[in-house]
């Protein structure tokens, strides 16, 4: 499995942040939850159970961040896709996610990165209702 590809497409927003710098872009990987990358695996506590990030994702989008504001925000969207908020306290995931206390990841059904809000944003509901519907196409 190559875990390296990304891509630019209409169904990712890109955040303007550059690719990680590798040597070899076929063969090397550097986890990136930059958009059009896949979301890299850091081991959570969910309900006493330790998990993976990867375990996440696959039965809709799954929208990973710390501030309970962006589950408010999930809560007023009907996109007519699972959208599944997964709020977590633990720093590592924020720093392999490239995200601060009040950012967001919008992770798609395939594992790869839709969407991401590094920090805080002023309308959360806006902001996610805004990716989804250009992720959706909407």
């Amino acid at each position: 499995m190559i875990f390296a590809a990304a891509y630019t497409s209409s169904v990712v927003i890109p955040d303007g942040t550059p690719p990680p710098p590798v040597a070899n872009p076929v063969t090397d990987y550097i986890p990136s939850a930059r958009p059009g990358g896949r979301a890299p695996h850091v081991w959570l506590q969910r309900d006493g159970e330790r998990v993976s990030t990867i375990d996440l994702v696959g039965r809709g989008f799954v929208l990973l961040a710390s501030d309970a504001a962006w589950a408010r925000a999930a809560r007023g969207i009907t996109s007519g896709v699972p959208l599944e908020v997964v709020t977590i306290p633990d720093e590592p995931w924020r720093t392999a996610y490239g995200v601060d206390k009040s950012g967001a990841v919008l992770v798609r059904p395939d594992g790869y990165v839709g969407w991401r809000a590094a920090g805080r944003v002023a309308d959360p509901p806006a902001a996610l209702r805004a990716a989804l519907v250009s992720l959706l196409g909407a």
